[in-house]
């Protein structure tokens, strides 16, 4: 698997098969936690918990609930805001959202020595980090961690270790992929992508939910 490739259309479609989308509230925003994220400087948690919450708000206010996602820099914050004063935010639609859609982000990934995704999952059926958001995880070397606000305003995470061996964590995504398109139905694709979640601390990785 080469850097920056992703899993194949099967796994994009899984997204058309969750449950209905939920519409976000004042309320679901007001309860996004301020997480103690594992292996991130303490200086970020409440930036990180700020743009938790914007992109929920930009979800809601700009893009009908669908799926919105923020890039934002570790090395220098700073730089996840334009002339403009504009975000690094990409738009998606219900089912799906490409963070590198975002000409800023890209830019960060290519950049930057450490980044993190914010990622907005609308779908109850799917509130975890999925296998999507692993591969990107794993094929961006600037890429130190996926967080994934749900439309309830939950958060779980995924991030990189300093033992993460990204050889062995592309074999584990290999097998997980492998599990996924063998499935048929929602409930064994979400036993792939938590096979994956379940034992990617042996790789170097650390999965939490909150």
């Amino acid at each position: 698997m080469k850097l920056g490739d992703r899993i194949d259309a099967d796994i994009v479609l899984e997204s058309k098969k969750r449950d209905h989308k939920v519409d976000i509230t004042d309320i679901a925003i007001s309860q996004v936690p301020l997480v103690e994220y594992r292996e991130i400087p303490e200086e970020h948690y409440e930036t990180l918990q700020m743009l938790a919450k914007a992109v929920l708000k930009l979800s809601r206010d700009r893009n009908n609930c669908n799926e919105t996602a923020v890039t934002y820099s570790l090395d220098d914050p700073e730089n996840m805001i334009d002339d403009s004063g504009s975000l690094a935010v990409s738009y998606g639609d219900e089912h799906d959202v490409d963070p590198l859609n975002s000409s800023m982000a890209f830019h960060m990934m290519k950049t930057a020595g450490g980044c993190v995704i914010i990622i907005l999952h609308n779908h109850p059926s799917l509130s975890k980090i999925s296998l999507a958001d692993v591969g990107y995880l794993l094929g961006f070397a600037a890429l130190k961690m996926v967080v994934v606000v749900t439309n309830l305003g939950s958060i779980n995470y995924i991030v990189k270790q300093d033992s993460y061996d990204r050889t062995e964590a592309l074999k584990l995504y290999k097998e997980a992929v492998d599990r996924h398109n063998k499935s048929d139905n929602l409930r064994e694709r979400q036993n792939a992508r938590d096979y994956f979640l379940n034992n990617c601390y042996k790789v170097g990785l650390i999965f939490e939910d909150h």
